[in-house]
């Protein structure tokens, strides 16, 4: 029933608490129910690592709310390197998957995004955590960082829209800008003024670099790195994400090689 699959009606309400609990799905939409008493989700449970969200089907809301490859990279690197703490930050949390899994590691959650389907879409998926996670978790809408509280946060996670606008379709959480590096940037930028003493930012996005390895990224980190912030980039291995554009498009002449990477700034 999670990945989608119909299972009879009297089946899916043994596990989902009960007729009223179906009713609910029914009424909302999140659920359809055929004549023959065939009962399938409208969205996907993901689940993996200790984090656990939800994934709308097209149709069940008006925006898309985004869930790929690289959110499960997010993952992955937010267990790495967010060991635990305090206060967590998952900007552009989508799903809310990033932000489920360090609700089990850190005291206070906080998963923002300017969408609010996404954030809704996360609220949830909230409810599928355990008492003690879910208390931890709070989602806003918000532009970035606007309306948080600077230098409060032990980690920030991102996994921003990378997407040139000519090829994101319309589509909120992949346009990440004129070359797809605008948007990152702001990311970047931004959630540094997040961290605390001793926080630790972790930033998806796509790395576009110029034929002598000169590039906006890099730009952008030799200007932390003046500040007195250490920074690292380690390049996506090819195929590890759905990247389409890791061969340079040919609006962007004069550009070698266009990468995803992660990028940690202490």
């Amino acid at each position: 029933m999670a990945r989608g699959e119909p299972v009879e009606a009297y089946e899916a309400a043994l596990h989902l608490g009960g007729e009223l609990s179906l009713g609910a799905l029914l009424e909302t939409g999140a659920a359809d129910c055929d004549a023959e008493n065939v009962f399938t989700l409208r969205f996907s449970v993901l689940a993996g690592a200790g984090a656990m969200a939800i994934l709308p089907r097209p149709g069940l809301l008006v925006d898309g709310v985004y869930a790929g490859s690289d959110s499960w990279l997010l993952v992955q690197q937010a267990w790495r390197f967010g060991l635990g703490g305090a206060r967590a930050l998952d900007l552009g949390t989508g799903t809310g998957l990033v932000a489920s899994f360090l609700s089990s590691r850190y005291n206070e959650v906080i998963a923002a995004d300017v969408s609010a389907v996404s954030a809704t879409t996360a609220a949830l998926g909230r409810e599928l955590l355990s008492e003690q996670d879910r208390s931890r978790l709070g989602i806003v809408v918000n532009d970035v960082t606007s309306g948080l509280v600077p230098r409060s946060f032990d980690l920030v996670v991102a996994n921003t829209p990378w997407v040139p606008s000519l090829n994101a379709n319309g589509q909120t959480f992949a346009d990440g800008g004129p070359t797809g590096t605008e948007l990152p940037l702001r990311f970047l930028r931004e959630g540094v003024t997040m961290l605390a003493p001793g926080g630790l930012l972790v930033l998806l996005c796509s790395d576009l670099r110029e034929s002598d390895d000169s590039g906006p990224l890099v730009d952008a980190l030799a200007e932390l790195e003046a500040l007195g912030l250490k920074t690292s980039v380690e390049v996506t291995p090819r195929g590890a994400v759905d990247f389409e554009f890791q061969d340079a498009p040919e609006s962007f002449e004069g550009f070698g090689r266009l990468d995803h990477v992660t990028v940690v700034v202490y």
